[in-house]
């Protein structure tokens, strides 16, 4: 028995050597790769893992990009996304809608939030009436593109050129606050192209919807006390408690994507 599991370890080592090895395209590159690959053996030191990366070097940045996706801290520390990444959002996943205009599915392409504090900010209605809240569960998958960095803060710094590129074909800092022809024009990109959703990172990420009837159904329309943000210094406090609970839930909220996991 001992025998046998001796035999398996050497046989696991065997393949894990092959599989590790490179193999260049080369003629003869049998012979080459082996004969590389026990020279390094010989001369660990042909490694120095305490020199510097070249000045042009970019493998540490994609791999550190790769490393950040949909993470709140390190997209708000590097906040000039240049990464495009398609993904699929499950069947299953809940996502959430401030109404701006009583318990309607919007009909127009329209953002969505991952999480129900932060799409309570944009619930639109008096103190009186209330607001309305819906929640949506994706029925089959649905295509996205990611757009990485602070994607969904409108600033003229770079946060939405890889956005503009999708939607223009060119840069357009001067539109960086036109937000409706934005959605417009990726939406009738993404369309032609099988993608419903965009992904992009405001104080949470939020995904802007092409069509809300493609791949998800409503699971409830909540009626809500309007959330009372607007006060004229950010540094300060709402005067209604529940008002600053909310607003404490909407930062804590961004903190359960800062990092991985």
């Amino acid at each position: 028995m001992r025998s046998v599991r001796k035999a398996a370890v050497w046989l696991f080592l065997a393949v894990e050597r092959v599989l590790t090895a490179q193999i260049p395209l080369l003629p003869h590159y049998h012979e080459e790769s082996l004969d590389s690959y026990s020279h390094f053996e010989r001369n660990p030191r042909q490694w120095d893992l305490d020199e510097p990366h070249a000045v042009n070097a970019t493998a540490n940045l994609v791999f550190e990009t790769v490393n950040s996706l949909l993470q709140h801290w390190a997209n708000t520390r590097y906040r000039i996304g240049h990464t495009i990444v398609p993904g699929i959002v499950p069947v299953g996943t809940i996502l959430y809608h401030g109404a701006l205009s009583g318990p309607h599915i919007p009909t127009t392409p329209d953002w969505v939030a991952m999480e129900p504090e932060h799409s309570m900010v944009f619930c639109s209605g008096s103190v009186e009436t209330g607001c309305w809240h819906v929640t949506f569960a994706v029925t089959r998958p649905m295509k996205v593109l990611y757009f990485d960095g602070s994607s969904a803060a409108n600033i003229p710094e770079g946060t939405m050129d890889t956005q503009d590129l999708v939607a223009w074909s060119e840069m357009r800092p001067e539109w960086v606050d036109n937000e409706e022809q934005r959605i417009q024009d990726l939406c009738k990109w993404g369309l032609k192209n099988g993608v419903n959703g965009l992904v992009r990172m405001e104080v949470n990420f939020e995904i802007m919807i092409c069509n809300f009837t493609s791949h998800m159904e409503v699971v409830s329309f909540s009626n809500l006390d309007s959330p009372r943000l607007k006060i004229d210094n950010i540094t300060d406090l709402p005067d209604d408690p529940n008002t600053a609970h909310h607003a404490f839930e909407i930062m804590h909220s961004t903190s359960w994507r800062e990092n991985y996991p």
